[in-house]
């Protein structure tokens, strides 16, 4: 391991200011909590600290004739990075989402650190990875969750929220629906927005789905209702 010229250091910055950029760009452009800056100064920081990693083996082993071990300051980084992560899953409240984003985090923190290593060909290819991940397999999942057990993915905008949880309950109970990523929002109308998932059992769920909606349409206080499937 030779000495860090200034260009060295330039060039792993920039490397670690792209995987917080594509990565981020992506996760922003679905509305989810981490977005570009916070990628990208996930990214930046883990560089930094392998360059400071770099940079001391060489001072120490130059000054004193000792091998420390460059790799103890990136472990520290890919240890800690977690609270960030537990951040963004409980952002959403009311339900376990944001994991994948949690997950995005921790990624771009090691690509972080192959950044400041100057393994860039590894970071090229690992953001490449992360990023195809991100994009491809979220229809996949998609595809393969909807496949395992019949869902409905609502959006609902009504004037009180009470009353229509009250009826959203009720028909989940008598349709053995199972009601999962369950959030709410306000518009600047004030009105409120409750989007979640149905989960409905498998034999004679259009039946049931249809139904559902059925009754679901004449909440007190409901002023529209969507189904996202339907609109993708």
């Amino acid at each position: 391991m030779g000495q860090i010229t200034i260009v060295d250091i330039i060039l792993r910055l920039l490397a670690g200011m792209g995987v917080g950029l594509a990565v981020g760009a992506q996760r922003a452009r679905s509305s989810h909590p981490a977005g570009i800056r916070t990628h990208m100064l996930v990214a930046l920081g883990s560089c930094v600290v392998m360059i400071i990693s770099c940079i001391l083996y060489y001072q120490t082993h130059v000054e004193f004739g000792t091998a420390p071990d460059p790799a103890r300051l990136g472990a520290q980084v890919i240890n800690g990075i977690g609270f960030l992560g537990a951040g963004a899953i409980l952002r959403e409240g009311f339900t376990v989402r944001g994991l994948t984003t949690a997950a995005s985090v921790w990624s771009v923190a090691c690509l972080g650190l192959a950044a400041g290593m100057g393994y860039y060909w590894l970071t090229f290819l690992g953001t490449a990875a992360v990023f195809f991940t991100l994009v491809s397999f979220d229809g996949i999942q998609q595809r393969v969750r909807t496949g395992n057990r019949p869902e409905l993915e609502m959006e609902l905008e009504c004037e009180h929220m009470g009353d229509v949880l009250v009826e959203l309950n009720r028909l989940a109970e008598h349709y053995f629906a199972t009601l999962i990523d369950l959030s709410f929002g306000r518009t600047k109308h004030n009105t409120y927005i409750i989007s979640f998932r149905a989960n409905f059992p498998v034999k004679g769920f259009e039946t049931a789905q249809h139904e559902f909606l059925q009754h679901l349409a004449t909440a007190p206080g409901l002023m529209r209702m969507e189904n996202r499937r339907d609109a993708m």
